[in-house]
């Protein structure tokens, strides 16, 4: 469980507050939405819950564990082994294949016995076996992000979070995307945390958390069925 209380986020440069207080929780295994205009803070927030960012005050515990009181090499090795996190743009090593960039995590951590074997069942995951020799200049957008997705499975995280994760696909490839992170919620047995501002996917949401100008507006459950 995730439990967020009076997090804050204030930047000094343009001296802008983007979160301003929130306090929420968030439940092992369901999938969670994180929705809102442009500037609603869905980013930050997102960055505060999977310890990228700090927050100016406040707390993010999980699993009993007070995030940002972890020193820095601290807070680096929890995120590593406890989270995975996709990107609006990718970020493959472009010289890697595509098996080399999801053993990448695995590298680092030391925390999965048979890496290899570990990697190629990812692949299969997000149905990508046939891209594990390919480099990343040789794949589509759709293809690149289930490779992202597959490298943030990696270390077999609790929580996967990803922020607007088909923001630079076609609608074919945004579909795919979204139920390929329906399946892995249950394959995987992950806590799921995607932030988007599209509401054709706000259906997959077993909980849909609605922000507005750095505060929580509504919290709603989704559409989605098991």
């Amino acid at each position: 469980m995730i439990e967020v209380r009076n997090l804050t986020k204030h930047y000094e440069f343009g001296n802008v507050t983007a979160l301003k207080g929130i306090n929420l929780s968030f439940e092992g295994g369901k999938f969670y939405v994180i929705s809102g205009a442009s500037g609603s803070g869905k980013t930050t927030f997102l960055n505060l819950l999977s310890g990228i960012d700090r927050p100016t005050k406040g707390n993010v515990i999980v699993d009993g564990v007070d995030l940002h009181s972890l020193r820095e090499k601290e807070l680096r090795r929890y995120r590593l082994e406890n989270f995975g996190i996709v990107f609006q743009f990718f970020y493959l090593v472009p010289y890697l294949t595509g098996l080399e960039n999801v053993l990448l995590p695995m590298r680092y951590s030391k925390k999965i016995e048979n890496p290899e074997e570990r990697a190629r069942e990812l692949l299969k995951l997000v149905n990508a076996e046939h891209l594990a020799d390919k480099l990343p200049e040789h794949m589509s957008g759709g293809e690149m992000q289930r490779i992202a997705i597959a490298r943030a499975l990696a270390n077999r995280p609790k929580y996967l979070f990803a922020d607007e994760p088909t923001a630079n696909l076609d609608w074919e490839n945004k579909v795919r995307i979204w139920e390929l992170l329906w399946k892995i919620r249950k394959e995987e047995r992950v806590t799921v945390i995607v932030a988007t501002h599209e509401r054709d996917f706000f259906r997959f949401g077993d909980i849909v958390i609605t922000l507005r100008d750095g505060e929580v507006h509504e919290v709603k459950d989704g559409a989605r069925k098991a």
